[in-house]
């Protein structure tokens, strides 16, 4: 059982999950918590009997924890208590524009200010064991920028293709001079990047973010059957913000205070490699995972599993050293 903080299970909630994920959602709590005046973020907290350490999730754009559960079960059974969020605008936590489908942020700060409440509120008055971040592409930014700012509450990260640079149809110069140009927030009324919209579900044959299609076809039935999770595009502010903060998290990573893994995919069309190349440095390794897409905990078994044990190899001597 959670305490009063978390009160609600994940199974209790109005969303629909796979029949073989119920007995886990049981065993997960879910707490709203405000960060900001009419911002609400939504966070998860699944408890290990004996937990060898506890693991912080910071999930990708358009994502929701909901979406990791398998990875989840999996970390649950090495002995992890896991939490982790959904960022503003995103997920089950509130969206911040009129058209609920719109990717938006007017800070990128502002995701990493809610994950210091997220922290401070909710994750270490109940940790138990080493502390341990990992994430996902915008999550793994955001969880690095965190890092230069927080960085003596973990003892090691990894992130799975962090965006660290955003793979770009033009020159970067020109893509923000456009999204400038276009932005409309200030007046208001965010607006999409040039050819953005609503949720649509990409056909797998069309797919950039993986090789699998049974993972990717579970992954758009959970939104199909939970419209609420749904996101479109992003906006013009999203993007301006979202290109500085790449190029911030570079450095991040590169001047990281922590032990700093990334997890590259091979064959990544959405975040920038070599981005990731340059964060390389210091106490920052990177590993390359051969024949992988963008999504690398949803990518075939062969893939996937080497990402997941290359993770977990390079947390296990911070485990160690932290129980000696």
């Amino acid at each position: 059982m959670s305490d009063k903080m978390f009160t609600q299970s994940l199974a209790d909630t109005s969303l629909q999950l796979p029949a073989a994920f119920k007995p886990l959602a049981e065993q997960i709590y879910v707490q709203r918590l405000t960060t900001a005046p009419g911002v609400e973020i939504c966070a998860m907290e699944l408890r290990h009997p004996r937990p060898r350490g506890t693991l912080v999730f910071s999930n990708g754009r358009v994502e929701s924890f909901v979406k990791y559960l398998e990875l989840f079960a999996e970390l649950h059974a090495k002995g992890y208590s896991l939490y982790a969020l959904d960022h503003r605008g995103q997920g089950l936590s509130s969206r911040l524009t009129a058209n609920p489908h719109q990717g938006h942020v007017a800070r990128f700060d502002d995701y990493i200010e809610d994950f210091k409440i997220f922290m401070d509120k909710l994750v270490l008055p109940r940790v138990e064991g080493p502390l341990l971040l990992s994430g996902h592409s915008m999550g793994g930014c955001i969880g690095s920028l965190y890092l230069e700012r927080h960085g003596g509450q973990f003892l090691a990260a990894a992130f799975s293709a962090p965006m660290y640079g955003i793979r770009l149809p033009m020159s970067k110069v020109f893509i923000r001079w456009l999204a400038h140009k276009l932005d409309s927030s200030d007046k208001g009324q965010p607006n999409y990047i040039l050819g953005g919209g609503d949720y649509e579900a990409t056909p797998f044959a069309k797919n950039d973010l993986t090789h699998c299609r049974e993972r990717y076809d579970d992954y758009r039935a959970l939104y199909q059957a939970n419209p609420q999770l749904q996101l479109g595009s992003p906006t013009n502010r999203w993007l301006l913000e979202a290109l500085d903060a790449c190029d911030a998290s570079v450095l991040a990573a590169r001047e990281s205070k922590i032990p700093l893994l990334i997890l590259q995919a091979d064959e990544d069309s959405i975040v920038d490699n070599e981005a990731q190349k340059r964060a390389v440095g210091g106490r920052c390794q990177l590993v390359n995972i051969a024949n992988a897409k963008h999504e690398l905990f949803m990518e075939n078994d062969v893939p996937r599993a080497q990402t997941l044990d290359a993770m977990l190899a390079f947390f296990e001597p911070h485990l160690s050293q932290a129980v000696a």
